[in-house]
């Protein structure tokens, strides 16, 4: 896999979910038709614990399964036990779900997109690609 895929953070689908402006939905709506848009167990994770009915749950699980995912192995966990000690040394508190996406990322040479302060901070101490949108 090239660094031409996303990993897409539950923060912009957030952002998506809740903007008016339909030119981050278009830009996600490309990347994902063009099969350059991923998930993971712990973005699906987030963003079902936030639905609001039964409907809604329905609704987003079948959608976020669709999605293709990329998985944690022995790899990403060594990768995110590593940054996690790293950015504690550093004086960075970054949530652990975090630094476990990040590595996701990192392993499946995605860039990790997102609208998340703690990702631009976890970009500095590691080679992770991020985009904020």
């Amino acid at each position: 896999m090239i660094d031409k895929n996303f990993l897409i953070d539950t923060s912009v689908w957030i952002k998506c979910f809740r903007e008016e402006e339909s030119s981050l939905k278009e830009k996600i709506a490309a990347i994902v038709s063009e099969n350059r848009g991923y998930t993971t167990e712990i973005i699906i994770m987030e963003i079902l614990r936030g639905a609001k009915s039964d409907k809604e749950y329905s609704m987003l699980y079948q959608d976020f399964l669709a999605l293709p995912q990329l998985t944690i192995n022995g790899y990403v966990w060594e990768t995110a036990w590593k940054t996690a000690y790293k950015l504690r040394k550093s004086g960075i508190n970054a949530p652990m779900a975090d630094v476990i996406i990040s590595s996701i990322a990192l392993h499946h040479k995605c860039k990790l997109m997102h609208s998340d302060k703690h990702f631009n901070l976890i970009a500095k101490h590691t080679e992770i690609k991020v985009v904020e949108v």
